[in-house]
């Protein structure tokens, strides 16, 4: 179901807000995979091995409405000790100030959680919904119908608990012939946001492609992980199916090569900068780096 249209402006772009909210560390396996299994646990592992990588979330404005995806850390994470006697934590482990926070972000912008029309994620891991408590009055919250299903069916993988603040909606992909599995959720109706399965990680992952004026912009989400995933051909540590994480991987690739496309953002890229990307026009436009 569409979301209601809002004017915003006389003479608006699409504006795409990426947000950082802290920093996980994991062992390098996590992102780039290694041949040893239980490598991605940081199991005796050196802190060589070790990397420090953005937790992002993105706001994006249109004339349609304003949609948050992912809700990224919630700062008090890093003062508990976390499920399975702290197991799961020393495996993902929350790095976030304060004013980190999803909140905090919007607050910069003059915006509160109230303004924010849908919250989409994009999967259910701890990084994406762990600050949904700090958004917890935005007008509706939604996921795939695959990560919820998987969400019932997998406790070690996620945690209920993180999404009780709210009720999490299901929404279906349409077979649309879009992305690597040919299945998308348009957002607005309009193709201007739309959000296309990429399973793999996990089997309802979306990234979020945003169209205006025929160029588009990737939010990959955790389909990559940074630049050099696609470009060496790195599928993550942690997957439900390896098939079709190698399928998504290679749109991700095929996506970054077409010269409509003006960017790919993946969540936990170092390279990625909190920044403003406005579209509208056949050219990449990005603002100051948010304070």
């Amino acid at each position: 179901m569409p979301i209601s249209r809002i004017q915003l402006s006389e003479k608006f772009m699409i504006k795409v807000y990426v947000f950082h909210t802290g920093r996980v560390r994991v062992d390098q396996a996590i992102p780039f995979g290694d041949k040893n299994p239980l490598a991605v646990t940081g199991l005796f592992r050196g802190q060589d091995k070790k990397l420090r990588l953005p937790v992002s979330a993105y706001l994006i404005e249109s004339p349609e409405g304003r949609i948050l995806v992912d809700t990224g850390w919630d700062p008090e994470s890093g003062k508990k000790r976390g499920r399975f006697l702290g197991i799961m934590k020393a495996i993902s482990t929350p790095i976030a100030r304060e004013d980190e926070g999803v909140d905090s972000k919007l607050a910069q912008l003059g915006l509160r959680p109230a303004d924010i029309d849908e919250v989409f994620l994009s999967h259910l891991d701890l990084d994406h919904v762990d600050g949904i408590r700090l958004v917890r009055d935005a007008k509706r919250f939604r996921a795939s119908a695959e990560e919820i299903k998987d969400a019932k069916e997998n406790p070690f993988r996620y945690d209920k608990k993180e999404w009780s603040d709210v009720t999490i909606e299901p929404f279906e992909f349409q077979n649309t012939g879009i992305g690597p599995v040919g299945r998308s959720y348009d957002v607005f109706g309009n193709g201007s946001v739309v959000l296309v399965s990429t399973p793999g990680h996990s089997s309802g992952l979306f990234a979020v492609k945003i169209t205006e004026g025929g160029k588009y912009v990737i939010l990959a989400g955790d389909s990559v992980y940074a630049r050099r995933s696609w470009e060496e051909g790195l599928l993550p540590g942690l997957m439900a199916d390896r098939e079709a994480a190698e399928k998504s991987l290679e749109w991700i690739r095929s996506c970054a090569q077409d010269p409509n496309c003006l960017g790919v953002f993946a969540n936990h890229d170092p390279e990625i900068k909190e920044q403003v990307i406005e579209m509208g026009k056949n050219e990449l436009s990005v603002e100051d780096r948010l304070a």
